[in-house]
């Protein structure tokens, strides 16, 4: 009997794994009447099928199964060494349609026949790294359709394992990941069948996991030759197939508060945000000269000690730029007509901050200036804090460049007497014209009445 037994497993041991749905995995979706809510055993096919649970009563003919499949399972976990033991020559293992979030300990290691596990469809979260290192035979693993955020690669660690699924599960594009990128021979991820199938969970909510984490790894490595902090903040599709090459990706490198005195030569590729604040940085150079800047959109480069923006007069990046905040910096004036020219034709221009710098406050620079701010109210969102600088012998000191009137702006505080210079050169001017009119009228009255010439004409060879 245990010769036959051992045929019949050894003759069953050679089924391949199946890419679909196979008559066994519709039980749990679409079930036959002889099935019951509870346990069925079909003896032809040795194979037990139960719903809505697994009661001791069945333990009598668990050496008698080769298929089990678990239905609604009603409970939260699945503890494999206490309701598994007993099947000893068990083939073939599926759970389905269920709640289960975990599994709580490691298939035993009696089962010495286990070819298939199948746990698809349920609200599995949870597994123990070791969940299927004991069994010795298992080719087949299908985890699709549940809820597995993360997979360790130690998990896929058994030696005869030669197909696993994953598709359906909203898994964390992370850099955990990594070893998806594996295609050595032998390896876990040379196992994974559905590999193109897998999908991103949230950030990047649907986009296709293996390039995503290629383009993670990828970041980390360029990220390692500079002094700042990278993240992968989303990815757009192109149109086509969503390879690494198809996707665009917007990272966001933090430098922030590095001591840093110059921009850094070296960014990771699609760099789109950029900080810099708190640093000791004068130039912006690198802007309009720097190749690893052209991804750039996004510039927070506050507090630091910047002092003009002239480099950046008639750039490329300066009329597609998205964000720039040069808060907080030594500002005192800046090129007025490039910076207006740029917020009228650059499309992508949302946001500029000019705030808490020492603006100049003069006739010059100012009238200029202050139409830019009016213009643009909806881009620079800071104009409440963009004032004249702080000086103490000066009546618009600290006050709004925005409310300045001309005269304020143009006429000093020594020239704010009743009577000015030119004022009384227009007045002599004045009384000149008036005194010529006169006496023009004069001789002209005079002619008509006595009919002489004035004195100068008669004079007059």
């Amino acid at each position: 009997m245990i010769v036959q037994r051992t045929f019949l497993i050894a003759f069953f041991i050679h089924v391949h794994c199946s890419h679909g749905f196979t008559k066994d995995d519709e039980i749990c979706y679409y079930p036959r009447a002889n099935i019951h809510l509870e346990c069925d055993f079909a003896e032809s096919r040795q194979r037990l099928v139960c719903f809505n649970g697994f009661k001791d009563e069945w333990r009598a003919r668990v050496k008698d199964v080769q298929v089990l499949i678990f239905c609604v399972w009603p409970k939260a976990t699945f503890d494999p060494q206490e309701i598994l033991r007993g099947f000893t020559y068990l083939r073939k293992l599926m759970i389905a349609n269920s709640n289960l979030t975990r599994l709580s300990t490691a298939f035993p290691s009696e089962m010495q026949f286990l070819e298939k596990i199948n746990v698809t469809d349920t609200k599995l979260r949870l597994l123990p790294n070791d969940a299927f290192s004991n069994l010795r035979t298992l080719s087949c693993l299908d985890l699709r359709n549940n809820a597995l955020e993360e997979i360790s690669i130690t998990v896929f660690d058994v030696p005869t394992l030669k197909d696993i699924y994953l598709a359906g599960n909203p898994l964390r594009c992370t850099e955990d990941v990594a070893w998806i990128l594996d295609s050595s021979e032998g390896s876990a991820a040379s196992k994974v069948v559905d590999k193109d199938k897998l999908l991103c969970a949230t950030p990047h909510d649907g986009r296709p996991l293996v390039p995503i984490v290629e383009i993670i790894v990828t970041l980390k490595e360029e990220c390692k030759e500079t002094v700042c902090d990278c993240e992968l903040i989303y990815v757009v599709a192109r149109a086509g197939k969503l390879t690494q090459r198809q996707l665009i990706a917007f990272t966001s490198v933090n430098c922030s508060h590095r001591d840093l005195t110059e921009m850094p030569e070296i960014l990771p590729a699609d760099t789109t945000t950029l900080h810099l604040s708190g640093n000791k940085i004068k130039d912006l150079t690198p802007l309009a000269t720097n190749p690893a800047y052209k991804s750039v959109l996004d510039l927070y480069i506050d507090d630091n000690l910047v002092e003009s923006i002239a480099r950046l007069e008639g750039s490329d990046w300066l009329d597609r730029f998205r964000l720039l905040n040069l808060r907080g910096n030594k500002l005192t004036d800046l090129p007025t007509y490039a910076l207006e020219n740029a917020l009228l034709y650059n499309s992508n221009a949302a946001n500029l901050y000019l705030g808490n710098n020492s603006w100049t406050c003069d006739c010059h620079f100012t009238p200029g200036f202050q139409d830019l701010l009016i213009r643009h109210p909806n881009i620079i969102k800071d104009i409440n804090d963009i004032r004249c600088a702080f000086t103490s012998d000066n009546d618009n000191s600290n006050k709004q460049i925005r409310d300045l009137t001309r005269t304020e702006i143009c006429i000093s505080p020594d020239e704010d007497s009743w009577l000015h210079p030119l004022d009384i050169l227009n007045i002599i001017l004045a009384s000149l014209i008036f005194l010529v009119l006169g006496k023009l009228l004069y001789d002209y009255w005079s002619f008509k009445k006595t009919g002489k010439l004035p004195w100068i004409v008669a004079k007059i060879p």
